[in-house]
């Protein structure tokens, strides 16, 4: 990270650390503690020479709605500092994924810069319901920020009409007391398509001006995100570099795929060179639907041509 900023400094550009509030309540889901996070991690202006902007905002309401006018959305929100920003360097860690069979750049894009409101649309077909009723307080924060005037306060309590709810999730993002249910019910499939979606609305206004590295590298067979981990599943194949998001997405995929499983990995010893590690770990789980999706959408190719950079002088 701390060689990308040095080289957009040396071009003249002004660079900033990003990334955007989690769903999941944490010290990633507003903006002071996630800032504060980073530091602990090292990510700080004394240690990279550039500044962090927490893209959504403090309370990931900064953001813009993008229209796309796909499938599953028609708009997609994300956080403003990212649309605003001249250009777009996405360093992303090539590992797998509970509900998307792996995680890279797509998923770094479109869910990592998704709004906490559009993450929860990713993971859930959303109509709020209460975690714990006797939680609410009646502060009316939902009702304020309720776009379709869905909710309304009724004996202290919010009242949800599900009817008039269009599926926002703004009201499960925002309460302060945490009164109501985050939705995971969404299929793999849908859920790695709106990931591809919301990742085509983050790079609308970037055509030229982005790149794409995947860090493929302890590639461990879970996200980042939980508070676990596991030994690597391969062994690890480099750093890969792209303007395309697809070719890098799917270089990342089959350089893992060609590797021979690590021992005591959470892949089986008989899953060979060349068959999909992903799968093997989660059988019903089709990451692929990221890259096959993209592509359909326009976003690059599959097709890629690896450039080892250690052997080539002049490119």
């Amino acid at each position: 990270m701390k060689k990308a900023v040095k080289w957009v400094i040396a071009k003249g550009g002004k660079p900033f650390l990003t990334d955007s509030s989690t769903l999941y309540h944490g010290s990633r889901s507003n903006g002071i503690d996630h800032i504060n996070l980073a530091v602990e991690n090292g990510f700080s202006y004394a240690t990279m020479g550039a500044p962090i902007v927490i893209a959504d905002g403090v309370r990931s309401r900064d953001y813009v709605k993008v229209e796309v006018g796909l499938k599953h959305f028609k708009t997609v929100k994300y956080g403003s500092a990212v649309h605003h920003a001249d250009s777009l360097i996405c360093i992303s860690h090539f590992k797998g994924h509970l509900a998307t069979g792996f995680g890279g750049t797509l998923k770094n894009l479109g869910m990592g810069l998704g709004s906490r409101s559009a993450k929860q649309m990713m993971h859930a077909v959303v109509k709020p319901e209460y975690k714990d009723r006797d939680l609410c307080t009646g502060c009316a924060r939902c009702v304020e920020i309720c776009f379709a005037s869905a909710i309304k306060i009724a004996s202290k309590k919010a009242s949800f009409d599900h009817l008039k709810c269009i599926g926002c999730g703004e009201c499960i993002s925002i309460c302060p007391e945490r009164a109501l249910r985050l939705l995971w019910n969404e299929s793999p499939a849908n859920l790695c398509e709106k990931i591809v979606e919301t990742a085509f609305g983050v790079l609308k206004n970037k055509k030229g001006r982005a790149v794409f590295f995947n860090f493929v590298i302890d590639v461990t067979p879970d996200c980042d995100c939980l508070n676990w981990s596991d030994n690597p599943i391969v062994p690890n194949v480099g750093i890969l570099g792209s303007v395309d998001p697809v070719a890098v997405e799917q270089a990342a995929l089959d350089m893992v795929n060609a590797q021979p499983p690590l021992p005591e990995s959470e892949v089986d010893p008989g899953v060979g060179p060349g068959q999909d590690k992903f799968k093997a770990i989660r059988p019903g789980i089709d990451g692929d639907v990221q890259i096959s999706y993209a592509e359909e959408l326009g976003m690059g190719s599959r097709r890629y041509e690896i450039v080892n950079l250690d052997e080539a002088d002049d490119r």
